[in-house]
């Protein structure tokens, strides 16, 4: 892809709630940063697939795709209060419920998406989609469409962008595999997204050390 290119990225509310799982709570980036780092040389896929959720998100952080392409993360309302409430319900479901979640109490859960969530936008300069419109339900069932109702929103304001919706949603992603799913979005695993960063990233490399290659950034 050309240089300057966009990739904006969305990650799925499991995504995040993966990461935040590995460091618990109160949520850092102190943790966040020393997971990251010590999962680095791990495969990928990484045996757990929660850490390949956390390296998603640090591939991100810098805002550089790979050279001179950008990466940009987005959410939508949808996704922030989902996280936000999926935190808080309990570990364990209650008898006859299926809420489940990380268990964290509020003040946690509030300091979850202000300093993390919204600050891997921030890291980014991406941000918060200004709309809440499903798309591809069904076959998605109404929480996915929402998710995938910020890609579409993002395909539409930038058609020359490359959108990816990064989930570890089983359904969501065999939707997309089977050709279900409109194609404004690239639907990839967190493991896969992060083979993706990388490859690109080493791409470049390799074409800095060829003779007249691209000049370092």
């Amino acid at each position: 892809m050309m240089e300057g290119h966009r990739h904006l990225v969305v990650f799925d509310v499991n995504v995040y709630l993966d990461a935040a799982f590995l460091t618990g709570a109160p949520f850092s980036w102190e943790s966040f940063d020393a997971i990251a780092a010590s999962s680095a040389q791990a495969p990928v896929p990484h045996p757990r697939g929660d850490y390949d959720s956390l390296r998603a998100i640090a591939t991100c952080q810098s805002g550089t795709f790979a050279g001179l392409e950008t990466v940009e993360v987005f959410t939508n309302d949808h996704i922030e209060d989902m996280v936000h409430s999926k935190a808080q319900h309990p570990l364990v479901p209650a008898p006859g419920s299926d809420l489940k979640g990380l268990g964290w109490n509020r003040s946690d859960a509030d300091a979850l998406l202000e300093g993390f969530v919204w600050e891997v936008g921030n890291r980014s300069s991406g941000g918060c989609v200004p709309t809440d419109v499903p798309d591809g339900n069904p076959p998605l069932d109404h929480e996915d469409g929402m998710v995938y109702g910020a890609c579409k929103y993002l395909a539409g304001e930038d058609p020359l962008a490359t959108v990816y919706c990064v989930t570890r949603d089983r359904a969501f992603l065999e939707a997309a595999e089977l050709g279900k799913l409109s194609g404004h979005t690239r639907v990839l695993h967190p493991a896969q997204f992060v083979g993706l960063v990388r490859a690109a990233r080493a791409n470049l490399g390799v074409r800095r050390m060829r003779p007249g290659g691209p000049a370092s950034q």
